[in-house]
């Protein structure tokens, strides 16, 4: 890999770009695509979070709100929870006897997550909220892997917790508010230190523009959906934006920013990064490229009610990927 990182910019583009369904390695993953390249294929978060940094295998206990619709439950976006550090404690004080027994005295807490040594539970494939957030929980919930009845004793752990705090005072008070009552937990980020591996392709990244929850690296800068990077006080660096989350709208801002960026040459290149059947793809356009005529048409058009997501759309389709 070259020293010289000149003026780059990076992205994991959104799922709506893809002209593919989505592929069956999706329910593989451990984790969201941002989660696996921060952390590795087995996103070990509580590994991450966790102060202690013995080489043991810890889990992530998250507080969430599962929701019953007439058919299946859906879990809720932890990320609009906004537990308060009483309510945690609240919550967590009446239930000290059942987290005892099956996970013993040596938890870490904060408001959003408690993380415990896995013991037994070490052996479950889990997956974490935000990848499962919005969906039928069924095929989300922990699986046994080499060992049967872990999954069975996990979902005994989390009935108890579901029933003391049905009618919760904590959960009264936030419904009277309107806030989504603290009603289960999701067990997920198993792993240890050692399994901490982020993609080689962070490796030269000097900054990185994320909406994820947790800081997961000392880089990541919090980027509101309805801004994008500023390239014009760029120096030589590269910045990756994870904008898989950006609405149709948003992404066509940045993407027509980054081509004005490189066609006035206050980049060198921009990539753009997406998943597919387990492996990150890359395609690369660079200062070179754009005078072909072909990327030409790629440039914003200064036309009125243009948009450009539908050029974007046909263009995307002839891209080139390459396996990385």
């Amino acid at each position: 890999m070259s020293n010289q990182i000149n003026k780059q910019i990076s992205f994991l583009i959104p799922q709506f770009l893809r002209s593919e369904d989505v592929d069956d390695f999706f329910y593989e993953q451990q984790g969201t695509v941002e989660e696996v390249l921060l952390l590795g294929p087995q996103v070990p978060m509580a590994a991450k979070l966790s102060q202690y940094l013995v080489n043991q295998d810890r889990i992530c206990l998250e507080l969430v709100h599962l929701h019953a619709t007439r058919d299946h439950i859906v879990l809720m976006d932890p990320r609009i929870m906004q537990i308060q550090a009483q309510e945690e404690l609240a919550l967590r004080q009446s239930v000290t006897e059942t987290l005892e027994h099956f996970l013993g005295t040596e938890g870490e807490f904060f408001p959003d997550r408690w993380i415990y040594p896995a013991k037994a539970f070490a052996e479950l494939k889990t997956h974490t909220p935000l990848q499962a957030m919005g969906l039928n929980i069924d095929i989300w919930m922990p699986k046994d892997q080499n060992s049967t009845g872990l999954a069975k004793k996990w979902r005994q752990l989390q009935n108890e917790i579901q029933m003391i705090w049905h009618d919760h005072p904590v959960n009264q008070e936030r419904e009277a508010k309107g806030q989504l009552s603290v009603n289960s937990i999701w067990l997920y980020g198993i792993g240890q230190v050692s399994q901490i591996a982020p993609h080689p392709i962070l490796q030269d990244v000097t900054k990185i523009y994320s909406q994820h929850p947790i800081q997961l690296d000392n880089r990541m800068v919090s980027l509101p959906m309805s801004n994008i990077p500023d390239l014009s006080s760029m120096a030589d660096e590269h910045h990756l934006v994870f904008a898989q989350d950006l609405s149709p709208s948003d992404w066509q801002g940045c993407w027509s920013s980054s081509l004005e960026a490189l066609a006035e040459k206050k980049l060198q290149q921009i990539q753009l990064l997406k998943m597919h059947e387990g492996i990150l793809h890359q395609h690369r356009l660079t200062q070179d490229d754009i005078k072909l005529s072909f990327w030409k048409k790629l440039l914003p058009q200064k036309k009125p009610n243009h948009s450009g997501l539908s050029d974007w759309m046909e263009y995307s389709k002839k891209l080139s990927w390459i396996p990385l």
